[in-house]
């Protein structure tokens, strides 16, 4: 069950120099985007479109899954902190 994954390279303009690798590395661990046991992705409640979310650290990682394609689209790369102010509490 291997995806594609797809981030727009402008995502990572605001994210810290030391901390992008580590984000970049996360983001490959994607190829398999569906909530496992280790909690780092979640499925969000609450949204119009089925919308996931990855943890890395103190940052989050927004996206959405086209199943039958076998895509993952990045839309978001936030701190927790800004996505609590632009999300609510995820």
């Amino acid at each position: 069950m291997n995806f594609k994954v797809f981030v727009h390279p402008t995502l990572f303009v605001k994210v810290l120099a030391e901390r992008k690798e580590h984000i970049k590395s996360a983001i490959k661990e994607l190829t398999n985007p569906f909530p496992d046991s280790n909690g780092n992705k979640k499925e969000l409640k609450g949204t119009r479109l089925v919308t996931y979310r990855l943890r890395v650290g103190d940052y989050r990682v927004f996206y959405q899954i086209d199943d039958e394609e076998k895509k993952v689209y990045i839309f978001d790369i936030l701190t927790a902190e800004q996505a609590h102010k632009k999300y609510e509490r995820i």
